[in-house]
């Protein structure tokens, strides 16, 4: 198991953290690491007294079996965008998945299994 902790001295990991909305005791905020360490959204937002919620790790560990997918970590990468190190072309993408606690907070909180819904793509059938 891997675990990182914040440590005090020179900073090595930086995350533009934004509120987007707050509804029902939750919010839902917009994550931008301008670094990419280990785990570091999760120990950035529990640094904050904000932890993701379904985060088994942190601020601490919760012991969960490992089939146990029920209340899963409510994080989504909505958009990823980076330059390719190899091409040195723009690549973005985005996802049209959507954060269960947020669309139904009663369903993750119970441990419902949300629905998956695709769209078809050229092909499918």
């Amino acid at each position: 198991m891997v675990c990182a902790r914040e440590e005090p001295g020179p900073v090595n990991a930086e995350t533009r953290v934004a509120v987007e909305a707050v509804r029902d005791g939750i919010a839902r905020y917009r994550l931008e690491p301008t670094t990419g360490r280990t785990h570091q959204l999760r120990v950035h937002l529990a640094g904050l007294g904000v932890p993701i919620l379904g985060d088994d790790l942190y601020p601490e560990v919760r012991e969960k079996a490992l089939d146990d997918f029920t209340r899963p970590l409510q994080l989504l990468a909505a958009e990823l965008a980076f330059t390719d190190p190899l091409t040195g072309e723009h690549r973005e993408f985005r996802s049209g998945l959507a954060l269960q606690a947020w669309d139904d907070p009663a369903g993750w909180a119970g441990g419902a299994v949300p629905a998956v819904s695709s769209s078809a793509g050229p092909g499918a059938g």
